[in-house]
C-alpha cells in the first residue's frame, strides 16, 4: 500500500438508533465512527449525526439541530483514504433520470468497518456495498461505494 495516495480526509457513518424528522417520519440516522485505537472524542455518542440539506448535500448536525462544524469534524472523525470514481450510468427509476457513480475507497485496514455503514466524503453520502481485506492481511481495505446522485432528477409528467 502507497500511503502517499491517501490524499483525502474520509468519515465512517455507523447506524444508530432511528430519529423523527420535521415531518413525523421515523427515519435511520448514521452517527461518525472514528475506527482505530484514539476514540478520545470532544462529543458524546449519538450528538451528531449525518443529515442533508435542501439540496441534498450531506451535512453532520447536533442533537438540537444546529450544524456541526466541518473543520471540527475532520479534525475528530476523518481518517486518510484514497477516493477514486469507477464508473457512473443513468438509470430510470419511477419515470425519473437518476444518476450514480460508483467510487472505489482505498483506507489502511481498520476493523469494525461493514456493508452497512457509510462514508462521508466532502459533502456526499456514499453507500459502502462491499468491503475488502487486500490479501486478508490486515493492512488495506478497497471499499466499493455508490452514490445516487439527488439533483439530477427530471420528470417527465
Amino acid at each position: 500500500m502507497q500511503f502517499s495516495k491517501l490524499k483525502n480526509r474520509i468519515i465512517f457513518l455507523k447506524p444508530s438508533n432511528n430519529i423523527i424528522n420535521s415531518m413525523g417520519e421515523t427515519i435511520p440516522a448514521y452517527i461518525p465512527f472514528k475506527p482505530g485505537l484514539n476514540n478520545n472524542l470532544n462529543v458524546s455518542d449519538g450528538d451528531v449525526y449525518v443529515m442533508h440539506d435542501n439540496i441534498g448535500n450531506a451535512i453532520l448536525v447536533m442533537k438540537d439541530g444546529t450544524p456541526y462544524a466541518h473543520e471540527l469534524a475532520i479534525s475528530e472523525y476523518s481518517v486518510a483514504g484514497d477516493v477514486n470514481p469507477m464508473t457512473g450510468r443513468e438509470y430510470q427509476e419511477a419515470q425519473k433520470i437518476r444518476a450514480e457513480t460508483t467510487y472505489r475507497v482505498t483506507t489502511r485496514y481498520f476493523s469494525g468497518i461493514t456493508s452497512d455503514m457509510r462514508i462521508l466524503f466532502k459533502n456526499k453520502e456514499l453507500l459502502i456495498q462491499s468491503v475488502l481485506n487486500v490479501e486478508e492481511r490486515n493492512r488495506e481495505l478497497q471499499i466499493i461505494c455508490t452514490e445516487t446522485d439527488k439533483n439530477t432528477a427530471q420528470d417527465f409528467s
